[in-house]
């Protein structure tokens, strides 16, 4: 387990005190993938790092298994460096070193002998689907490819913990959804702990089981990642869940806007079905219950996440006050969450 107990870090500056992280308490079972998310300059970063022993808190602790990493001497501290994997956003790779020379190198800085490190290398390579491409180097590969060989890297001592910092930011969407899902099958096969550290809630609510959402060097909210996308409670998150829920947020706007206009006297709602909601027929059946108005669907999306599936509908109803009321009320008495966007 991991644990973070009211850690602040300070740096001084010439004139000044920056505090990068303030007050962090955080929980990761073990065998977790837990997500820790704010936009550049939240202090994400900063907590790799002490994590990783790479810095120290200025004041609070931070525990892997018992064990206060600040309080490591230099030899242990470099042991339990080796139970920490890290995937970095650019790969970080030797282009003079094929792949299988890569994956090799953590093995060799840590003295394992030749035949032992070739054999653990190309496990991994097979692991990470690029069996095959062993004897390639960095620039024959696409991006894809070459954080595949990032994330073999990262497993070659066998760490308790892999650390995923925006591994993801620089790949575009089906290779992004590709080394997600390859992270999520290397948790469950190794029962490994992964942070996944990022600004993207896409990646979030694909693999991870609970989120952090940091933000000026605090975290914000916390709690399991289907909760906090059902019902985010701080502006930051509605952001995030906002930003992943409608890519085309502008657009979305601008429509929205239209309809106002064209229809000053319709109500546009935000529907959010959560779990087997998502599967029944709830616009139908408000039709026909309520067949003097009429609907409009402008929007609407399915995401899965770990916990289950959340779907949001926007639409706009066109009739009287009175039956725009009670097709609220209908929703509502079945549960659907609403939220009225306009109304006339």
């Amino acid at each position: 387990m991991i644990k973070f107990k009211n850690v602040y870090k300070k740096y001084k500056l010439d004139k000044s005190i920056l505090t990068a992280v303030k007050d962090v308490n955080l929980e990761v079972n073990d065998g977790e993938i837990y997500g820790i998310i704010g936009y550049s300059g939240a202090g994400k970063s900063t907590l790799v790092r002490m994590l990783d022993g790479l810095e120290a808190p200025t004041s609070g602790s931070i525990e892997i298994n018992g064990k206060d990493i600040a309080k490591l001497s230099s030899k242990a501290l470099r042991e339990q460096r080796k139970k920490v994997g890290m995937i970095f956003q650019h790969f970080n790779l030797l282009w003079s070193r094929t792949i299988q020379e890569n994956v090799e190198l953590p093995l060799e800085i840590a003295g394992v002998d030749k035949k032992k490190r070739k054999e653990k290398a190309a496990k991994l390579v097979d692991l990470v689907g690029l069996k095959g491409r062993e004897n390639d180097y960095p620039s024959e590969l696409s991006g894809g490819q070459k954080q595949r060989v990032g994330i073999a890297r990262a497993l070659a001592n066998d760490p308790e913990i892999l650390i995923s910092d925006e591994a993801t930011s620089a790949l575009d969407p089906q290779t992004t959804d590709e080394i997600l899902d390859l992270l999520l099958e290397i948790n469950k096969k190794l029962n490994l702990t992964i942070l996944l550290i990022t600004h993207e809630m896409h990646a979030i609510r694909k693999v991870a089981e609970k989120v952090a959402v940091m933000q000026e060097g605090q975290v914000v909210e916390t709690g399991d990642v289907y909760d906090i996308f059902q019902n985010p409670q701080q502006e930051i998150t509605k952001r995030f869940v906002n930003e992943d829920d409608t890519p085309n947020a502008n657009e979305l706007n601008m429509t929205v806007d239209e309809l106002i206009r064209n229809y000053p006297n319709g109500m546009v709602v935000k529907l959010t079905f959560k779990g087997n909601q998502s599967q029944e027929p709830v616009v139908s059946s408000m039709v026909r219950e309520f067949d003097s108005l009429e609907l409009s669907i402008i929007e609407g999306s399915i995401h899965q996440t770990q916990g289950g599936s959340i779907g949001s509908l926007i639409i706009q109803l066109l009739g009287t006050s009175d039956d725009q009321n009670k097709a609220l009320d209908y929703l509502k008495a079945l549960n659907i969450e609403t939220e009225v966007i306009s109304r006339g």
